[in-house]
């Protein structure tokens, strides 16, 4: 499901994602550090910041409030979340936001 803001959104908008293990077994409730790694459809690459809710063995949810710069023009964003476990570094599958123009239904 591709998830949409309209170009210019700030807070209070965020983006939020729901996690899950899938069939990789990760305990989720290890999770102790996360972001969001963001590339646009020119290429322009970022990472933002997020915070960790809703955190057990089997599900967190990670919300990043939208800033000035995330979301200003209409575009696709490509998103996945980096999570830090005790083993290291695992990853996300990548979702999208599209991000709107102003004036686009």
């Amino acid at each position: 499901m591709t998830v949409f803001v309209y170009a210019g959104a700030v807070a209070p908008q965020a983006y939020a994602l729901d996690i899950t293990p899938g069939d990789s077994g990760v305990d989720l409730s290890t999770v102790s550090a996360a972001s969001f790694k963001v590339r646009s459809a020119a290429g322009v690459e970022s990472t933002w910041t997020v915070a960790i809710t809703n955190q057990t063995a089997t599900t967190l949810t990670l919300t990043h409030t939208l800033v000035a710069g995330d979301a200003d023009s209409a575009t696709t964003l490509a998103v996945y979340a980096t999570l830090t476990i005790p083993s290291g570094t695992v990853r996300t599958a990548t979702k999208l936001l599209m991000v709107k123009g102003k004036f686009e239904p």
